[in-house]
Protein backbone atom coordinates (compact mmCIF):
# COMPACT_ATOMS: atom_id res chain seq x y z
CA UNK A 1 0.00 0.00 0.00
CA UNK A 2 2.75 2.46 0.93
CA UNK A 3 4.71 1.65 -2.22
CA UNK A 4 1.64 2.28 -4.36
CA UNK A 5 1.06 5.63 -2.67
CA UNK A 6 4.68 6.66 -3.17
CA UNK A 7 4.58 5.59 -6.80
CA UNK A 8 1.40 7.62 -7.35
CA UNK A 9 2.92 10.72 -5.72
CA UNK A 10 6.11 10.41 -7.76
CA UNK A 11 4.16 10.03 -11.00
CA UNK A 12 1.99 13.06 -10.26
CA UNK A 13 4.67 15.38 -8.84
CA UNK A 14 7.74 13.91 -10.48
CA UNK A 15 8.09 16.75 -12.95
CA UNK A 16 8.09 19.34 -10.19
CA UNK A 17 10.62 17.33 -8.18
CA UNK A 18 12.88 16.99 -11.21
CA UNK A 19 12.60 20.72 -11.99
CA UNK A 20 13.47 21.62 -8.39
CA UNK A 21 16.48 19.31 -8.41
CA UNK A 22 17.78 20.66 -11.72
CA UNK A 23 17.24 24.27 -10.59
CA UNK A 24 19.19 23.58 -7.42
CA UNK A 25 22.14 22.07 -9.31
CA UNK A 26 22.05 24.41 -12.33
CA UNK A 27 20.25 27.65 -11.39
CA UNK A 28 18.41 29.54 -14.16
CA UNK A 29 20.23 32.39 -15.92
CA UNK A 30 18.41 35.29 -14.23
CA UNK A 31 18.46 34.01 -10.65
CA UNK A 32 20.59 35.31 -7.82
CA UNK A 33 23.35 33.07 -6.58
CA UNK A 34 23.23 32.70 -2.82
CA UNK A 35 26.50 32.86 -1.00
CA UNK A 36 27.53 30.31 1.54
CA UNK A 37 27.60 31.61 5.11
CA UNK A 38 30.92 32.91 6.33
CA UNK A 39 33.08 30.70 8.50
CA UNK A 40 32.47 33.06 11.41
CA UNK A 41 28.70 32.64 11.26
CA UNK A 42 29.07 28.86 10.87
CA UNK A 43 31.18 28.79 14.02
CA UNK A 44 28.65 30.93 15.89
CA UNK A 45 25.86 28.56 14.89
CA UNK A 46 27.78 25.51 16.05
CA UNK A 47 28.64 27.11 19.39
CA UNK A 48 25.05 28.23 19.97
CA UNK A 49 23.71 24.79 19.15
CA UNK A 50 26.15 23.17 21.59
CA UNK A 51 25.11 25.57 24.36
CA UNK A 52 21.42 25.06 23.61
CA UNK A 53 21.79 21.28 23.84
CA UNK A 54 23.18 21.46 27.36
CA UNK A 55 20.35 23.27 29.12
CA UNK A 56 16.71 24.12 28.60
CA UNK A 57 17.00 27.80 29.68
CA UNK A 58 19.85 28.33 27.23
CA UNK A 59 17.80 26.72 24.47
CA UNK A 60 14.89 29.04 25.23
CA UNK A 61 17.10 32.14 25.21
CA UNK A 62 18.92 31.16 22.02
CA UNK A 63 15.68 30.25 20.24
CA UNK A 64 14.10 33.54 21.31
CA UNK A 65 17.11 35.46 20.02
CA UNK A 66 17.07 33.65 16.69
CA UNK A 67 13.35 34.26 16.32
CA UNK A 68 13.76 37.96 17.12
CA UNK A 69 16.60 38.28 14.59
CA UNK A 70 14.56 36.52 11.92
CA UNK A 71 11.57 38.80 12.48
CA UNK A 72 13.81 41.88 12.51
CA UNK A 73 15.51 40.87 9.27
CA UNK A 74 12.17 40.08 7.62
CA UNK A 75 10.69 43.43 8.60
CA UNK A 76 13.81 45.30 7.55
CA UNK A 77 13.86 43.55 4.18
CA UNK A 78 10.24 44.42 3.41
CA UNK A 79 10.80 48.19 3.59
Amino acid sequence: MANQLLAKLIRQGGGKLLDAAVDRILPPAGSKVTKKPAKKSELKGKVMSQIARRSVPAAIIITGGLLAKHLYDRRRGSK
